[in-house]
């Protein structure tokens, strides 16, 4: 046959064992493969809990790094602003109370002071700039000259500046024109927070850096947050406050965080009690996403490891986190991170869904290979036990052919059974047979003893039971089987002891029970078994 056929052949027909290892592998390589396919869909279906604290406190971190890197900026700025504009009031106006109802002054200093304002506007990372002088025109209290700069288009930095507060004509002289909202003066009790850092102002420059609320500019709806620091003059007179304002809009152009949550609000509160008063904080969202947040206060509530927030329509998840915003703040702000609840209740059913679906997916899987394989490997084999144990086996030939040796086998043990039991039954019955023998040998001799008993010699009796009780238990086996009818030779064949050593034992025997004859012997062993005493 040729080579090829053989070939054929043997990849037709494999081995048991061949087979074996080829259905041991197929399922080893289907149960790998659901696994990893668990393991996949598993590191999709953490916890929907930890999953989204993960994902807010990574949030959380980029949010502070941003604020961080904002407002030391913003402040390290508003030290060298007001360096700068304290040498301008300096040289500009000696006498610095001077400038208290002088319009010329007050003026001449302006102009000096705007294009310098206007450079740190533009560079800062701000929306506006401002100079807060402690003196003014109308020599009221609340009132104070000085200059504030906007930018025009908060969402823009190229965009063109605007005077928010200072002299109209000094403005113009620069091109910066008035903001639809302008005034000439800082009306003190309109800018809350200004008054007090007035009153606190004192060096070091650096730990004066203060914060205000977030506040309304006045005739305005921008609400803004100003980083403030005093003009100190070298003989420690404060000429009043420079510094720098971030409004919602520009916080919320400038400072979108970079995130792969879609509907997340990224919030600065000045909050940090078990409230979250949105009305009074910054926001900003994820770059490609927004999440509604109502301007309202928050009620917070602590839920493990995240927060919850609700008010009169909407809930949140999120995290919070203590941030100073300057060295010299009483009380550190707030910093959240915010997720509405619907979205994580979605995520939750989304998890729980996953889950049932691998779950029935591994069991489908399960039941598949169960069936498969017991279709193809466990009922061949036990239809071919049943084959191969049947009675009439020979007609049918297993579906495995590496079982016929085994059949072969279990037929020849069977066979060697039937012969074993067979010779095993001929023996009971042999046995049987050599025992009603026995049986009725003894109860004859008793009968002949109790007979004779009469004629037996008392003295030949008294001898026999002294003799007996020297014997061995060797000699009394023989004397025994002596005394049941049985020859030396019997004995001997049925011990398979030598015949001399029997021959020997009987010459004992005979010799201290001094008997001659084996019919005295049986009659006196029959009298002792009767009578024990």
């Amino acid at each position: 046959m040729p080579e090829f056929l053989l070939a054929k052949l043997k990849r037709a027909n494999p081995s048991l064992r061949n087979r074996l290892l080829r259905y041991m592998g197929a399922l080893a390589a289907l149960l790998l493969t659901a696994l990893l396919s668990g393991l996949f869909l598993l590191g999709q279906l953490k916890s929907p809990r930890e999953e989204t604290h993960r994902a807010l406190t990574f949030q959380l971190e980029a949010f502070r790094t941003d604020m961080n890197s904002l407002w030391r900026s913003v402040s390290a700025m508003c030290v060298h602003l007001s360096e700068d504009m304290t040498a301008l009031i300096e040289e500009q106006s000696p006498r610095f109370a001077a400038l208290n109802g002088s319009v010329d002054a007050i003026e001449s200093l302006q102009e000096a002071m705007l294009e310098p304002l206007c450079q740190y506007a533009r560079q800062a990372d701000c929306s506006g700039a401002f100079v807060l002088l402690n003196a003014s025109l109308t020599r009221s209290a609340d009132s104070h000259s000085g200059i504030f700069v906007q930018r025009s288009d908060a969402e823009h930095t190229i965009s063109d500046l605007l005077l928010y507060r200072g002299m109209a004509d000094v403005g113009r002289l620069h091109s910066v024109m008035p903001h639809r909202k302008w005034a000439q003066e800082f009306t003190l009790s309109d800018f809350p927070g200004l008054a007090d850092h007035l009153e606190r102002a004192a060096a070091p420059l650096e730990t004066a850096c203060r914060t205000t609320e977030l506040l309304t500019l006045p005739g305005t709806s921008e609400q803004s947050i100003l980083l403030t620091v005093p003009l100190l003059g070298t003989d420690g007179t404060v000429y009043g406050l420079c510094g720098f304002s971030v409004n919602q809009t520009y916080f919320a152009a400038h400072h979108a965080q970079p995130s792969g949550v879609e509907h997340l609000a990224c919030v600065l509160a000045s909050d940090t009690g078990d409230t979250l008063d949105v009305s009074r904080s910054l926001l900003t969202y994820p770059t490609s996403g927004f999440c509604f947040v109502p301007a309202e206060e928050l009620t917070a509530k602590t839920t493990g490891a995240l927060t919850a927030f609700s008010c009169s329509d909407s809930s949140f998840i999120g995290l919070t986190a203590p941030f100073p915003l300057a060295v010299g703040d009483d009380a550190p702000h707030t910093l959240a991170v915010l997720l509405p609840q619907r979205d994580y209740h979605a995520a939750m059913a989304r998890s729980t869904v996953q889950l049932l679906l691998l779950l029935v997916l591994l069991l489908t899987v399960g039941i598949a290979c169960c069936i498969f394989y017991t279709n193809r490997y466990f009922r061949p084999i036990l239809a071919s036990i049943d084959r191969v144990t049947a009675p009439d086996n020979a007609k049918e030939q297993p579906v495995f052919e590496e079982l016929l040796p085994l059949s072969h086998k279990l037929r020849s043990h069977e066979r060697a059974i039937t012969a074993l039991e067979t010779e095993q039954q001929s023996l009971r019955g042999q046995m049987a047979a050599a025992r009603d023998d026995l049986d009725a040998s003894q109860a004859e001799v008793s009968r002949l003893a109790y007979l004779r008993k009469k004629e037996m010699d008392p003295l030949m009796y008294e001898l026999f039971l002294r003799g007996y009780a020297e014997l061995s238990d060797a000699e009394r086996d023989v004397c025994r089987a002596l005394a049941t009818g049985m020859t030396p030779r019997q004995y001997a064949e049925q011990t398979g002891r030598a015949l001399s050593t029997i021959e020997t034992h009987r010459k004992n025997i005979y010799k201290k029970t001094d008997i001659h004859k084996a019919q005295h012997l049986q009659i006196c062993y029959a009298l002792m078994l009767r009578d024990p005493q």
